[in-house]
């Protein structure tokens, strides 16, 4: 049975009574500098507010031009810090100053973005998270091609041990053609469901014959 990500957004307002009663292994939280992509919410206090709101492990997705000036910002309050291969800065600086604080790492690839780039730091990652839409605003469609990056990426584990992730336009019918991810992130599906938790327990179930 593979995990589910509810993904939500840094946004101003934040209120953790999003994620009450969902029955999710993660909590993906989006956050974007304006500059990187168009959107711009970067509300950093929502990861003090989810820390005290849930003991389910928080992950910070940054979708910012220069990830290594938030490290310490926040990386007291989550557990898994995601930067963007196609950010500026040095990757193993970043690396290293996430895992100096014994917190897992991962890398995230844009859709146009090959795989083959990021097998020098497959050795030090913990995640490698697959977009399947471009960075920007929920409700995207999902983009194809990322099922061919997936089974490309899990070739990739049979080499180095990391979880592969998926992220954007995620919902009960492509879940099922996504052999080998290990967690599903969703915003959508997840959020605009009648019953949020038994569309959860369908998402974890969706790799199963």
């Amino acid at each position: 049975m593979r995990h589910v990500s509810a993904s939500v957004h840094a946004v101003d307002n934040f209120d953790s009574d999003i994620i009450r009663g969902l029955g999710v292994d993660y909590v993906h939280v989006d956050v974007f500098d304006g500059l990187f992509c168009e959107n711009k919410q970067d509300n950093l206090n929502c990861f003090k507010i989810l820390k005290k709101a849930t003991k389910v492990p928080i992950i910070a997705h940054m979708m910012v031009v220069d990830p290594i000036n938030y490290v310490d910002r926040i990386i007291e309050d989550i557990d898994i810090f995601e930067f963007h291969f196609e950010s500026k800065g040095d990757k193993e600086l970043i690396i290293n100053s996430v895992k100096s604080y014994n917190k897992m790492i991962g890398i995230v690839l844009n859709p146009d973005t090959p795989i083959s780039v990021i097998e020098p730091f497959l050795d030090n990652m913990d995640i490698v998270l697959i977009m399947s839409v471009f960075p920007g605003y929920s409700g995207q469609k999902f983009i194809p091609e990322t099922i061919r990056k997936v089974k490309e990426l899990v070739e990739y584990k049979k080499k180095y041990d990391f979880l592969i992730e998926v992220d954007g336009g995620i919902n009960l019918e492509n879940s099922r053609k996504l052999h080998g991810v290990d967690i599903l992130c969703s915003a959508s599906t997840i959020f605009n469901s009648k019953d949020p938790n038994d569309t959860i327990e369908l998402l974890k179930q969706s790799d199963e014959k």
